[in-house]
């Protein structure tokens, strides 16, 4: 069965009810170029307005439930869940154009409600991007690795391949690699004066909706993480939940919150259960120290201690000889300024996604985005 795209369904009532697209418009209060970007599915006008054709057409619920799901208006429940957040947060289409922005993202990007307004045309390609971004060129580079994996999944999209030409032309240098994940990737924000806040922009698929994303922009520090090392160095000691801004919800992309001494992690908007922060703390550890610290990477820790020993340098620890030996370093011996070191120069992100069994209601599945090993 071909289930048609909400324009097709609003091109065929106007046409049954022989109206203008100008009296449709009228008739919804919208701008006639807001319904025919919606008719001719060439921009995202947003909910509220493609809601408003569908009630000014009077099209019947049975009609409206066979939409198909990536040109459709957004569920009531994401549609609430988008306007609950503190933070900006904005869905896009397949295009990474808007197709609807809370009032917090129309905040940070004035022009993100705009019908058409795409997120990665201006990243790449906006001045306006360029002066706000501190780290524009790291970002830029991040979106050409970002439009390549959009690519891959829609390889024929129109608007993609266009994006592309116009990346060829300007030059942006492109990703090296796009087998790394580019999900909370930093954004530093120029100012007038002071610190430049940065946010995480994380990309997420909305449940339900596989042909949308949404973009949130997390407040994150970018603090640089501290690695042990030797006793000569004084790094600055680090409290709190050791997977702060690296550790988010996989269903709703907000990052997991905590105390300043936690027991559990929690999301904002209630889209799972509170998780043991023990348990997972471990969990992440053990994952992180397994993959890092392979039978080689061990050797070669070994050869460096062994020099550095020789010039009179000591470390905090011994260099351990296995992930094992490393787990329990971690358990027995480690601070958790140590501990935080490990994670930040390894991961990029963490997230958590429920996963319901026998095994208790805590039990959950965790993704993870890695910087590269030097």
């Amino acid at each position: 069965m071909v289930i048609a795209t909400l324009g097709k369904v609003v091109a065929d009532y106007r046409a049954r009810a022989a109206l203008a697209p100008s009296h449709v418009a009228e008739r919804a209060g919208i701008t006639t170029a807001q319904y025919l970007a919606l008719e001719q599915e060439t921009a995202w006008p947003g909910i509220q307005a493609a809601e408003a054709v569908i009630n000014a057409l009077e099209i019947p619920a049975h009609h409206r439930a066979q939409l198909a799901a990536a040109s459709a208006p957004l569920d009531k429940y994401l549609q609430r869940m988008l306007h609950r957040y503190d933070i900006p947060a904005l869905i896009l289409d397949s295009s990474w154009r808007t197709v609807e922005a809370n009032r917090f993202a129309r905040t940070l990007l004035p022009d993100a409600g705009r019908p058409g307004w795409s997120l990665m045309r201006w990243v790449l390609f906006a001045d306006d991007a360029r002066q706000r971004l501190a780290n524009w060129e790291d970002v830029a580079t991040a979106f050409t690795g970002v439009l390549r994996d959009a690519m891959a999944a829609a390889p024929h999209n129109s608007e993609l391949l266009a994006i592309r030409r116009d990346v060829e032309q300007a030059g942006v240098p492109a990703a090296p690699s796009s087998q790394d994940s580019h999900d909370a990737h930093v954004f530093v924000w120029r100012t007038d004066s002071g610190p430049h806040p940065a946010t995480a922009c994380l990309i997420t698929v909305p449940g339900g909706r596989p042909g949308l994303r949404q973009a949130t922009f997390v407040p994150r520090s970018i603090n640089p993480g501290i690695i042990p090392t030797t006793t000569a160095a004084h790094p600055t000691p680090w409290y709190g939940p050791l997977l702060t801004d690296l550790l988010s919800c996989g269903l709703c992309g907000l990052l997991l919150t905590a105390g300043e001494h936690p027991t559990s992690y929690s999301c904002a908007t209630g889209c799972q259960p509170d998780l043991p922060a023990d348990m997972l703390e471990l969990r992440v550890a053990t994952k992180v120290l397994t993959r890092t610290l392979t039978a080689e990477a061990c050797r070669d820790l070994g050869a460096a201690q062994q020099i550095l020993t020789a010039d009179g340098i000591e470390l905090e620890l011994n260099v351990p000889v296995s992930p094992q030996h490393a787990l329990h370093q971690w358990q027995r011996s480690m601070t958790d300024t140590q501990r935080r070191g490990i994670l930040t120069t390894t991961l990029k992100s963490v997230r958590a996604y429920p996963a319901p069994s026998s095994d208790g209601p805590h039990r959950v599945d965790l993704t993870y985005s890695w910087h590269e090993l030097a």
